[in-house]
């Protein structure tokens, strides 16, 4: 009798063990989460549409995001640009995408990440006017009104000294429809962007307004070349102290992602 109820304790401590141990192995670990700010007016980069979110660098993170799946819960929180860099400014947010590098006119924005492609920074110009020798123009002649989207930063020196000099004069619009809406409606003369939203933007223009005049505007100069990121908050190792290890996974998830698409290959 004593040596059944031996048997019956050990099977039951045997089995609170086993129980115990795979209760240990098998519970998940908790995810980090992680929020990226991302612009959400940039097609075809990175836009809202029917209240999801899009784009080239959108999906490019989605991918990078299922590879960091097993420790990190990326959110992308779409928001207008500038209230996006604001955020950065203010210490507020942990990540922006898709800024360029302006280490001095953005100091708080450091690292950025591996670079998420190459832009061209183009100016498109009404029939009649010109960004070409900017510098050059006569001292009676009128200004040249320039749109840009709010909160971009993508004038070359030779713009920004004609700027401080009265020869152009910058309007910042919304966005990209909001630009070339006035470029048609002839309330500015030429309007620089990222030329492959700019195409897109005036392609949809001409569905979307076919009384605008889309046939007088002229691919007038390439104003720089520039790569694209994610800029990271430059003081947030408190707030933020898994930032290190997060940037360096991410690069590398980006890296391979990349890699990939260079190669053909797709994420399995």
């Amino acid at each position: 009798m004593i040596a059944r109820v031996t048997l019956y304790i050990w099977i039951c401590f045997l089995w609170l063990f086993n129980t115990h141990s795979f209760g240990q192995v098998e519970k998940s670990p908790k995810l980090q989460k992680v929020t990226i700010l991302v612009d959400d007016s940039y097609p075809p980069y990175s836009y809202l549409s029917d209240g999801s979110l899009y784009g080239i660098y959108v999906d490019l993170v989605k991918q990078a995001a299922y590879l960091l799946r097993d420790t990190y819960k990326i959110d992308l929180q779409p928001v207008p640009w500038k209230r996006g860099v604001a955020a950065l400014e203010q210490g507020e947010a942990f990540a922006l995408m898709p800024p360029y590098i302006h280490m001095k006119k953005r100091p708080f924005i450091w690292p950025y990440s591996v670079a998420l492609q190459e832009e061209v920074v183009v100016a498109f110009c009404n029939k009649g006017f010109t960004l070409m020798d900017v510098l050059s123009r006569a001292v009676t002649d009128p200004p040249v009104n320039v749109g840009l989207n709010t909160g971009f930063m993508i004038l070359d020196e030779a713009l920004m000294e004609a700027q401080k000099r009265g020869k152009i004069k910058v309007w910042e619009n919304k966005n990209t429809k909001a630009n070339i809406l006035k470029l048609g409606k002839k309330r500015i003369d030429c309007y620089i962007n990222d030329r492959l939203s700019t195409l897109i933007g005036i392609n949809n223009m001409k569905r979307s307004h076919p009384d605008i005049d889309t046939g007088s505007f002229v691919e007038d100069k390439t104003i720089l070349r520039r790569t694209a990121h994610i800029g990271y908050l430059k003081e947030g190792n408190d707030k933020f102290p898994f930032k290190n290890d997060f940037i360096n996974k991410m690069d590398d998830a980006l890296s391979t992602i990349l890699e990939r698409q260079e190669d053909g290959v797709g994420l399995e």
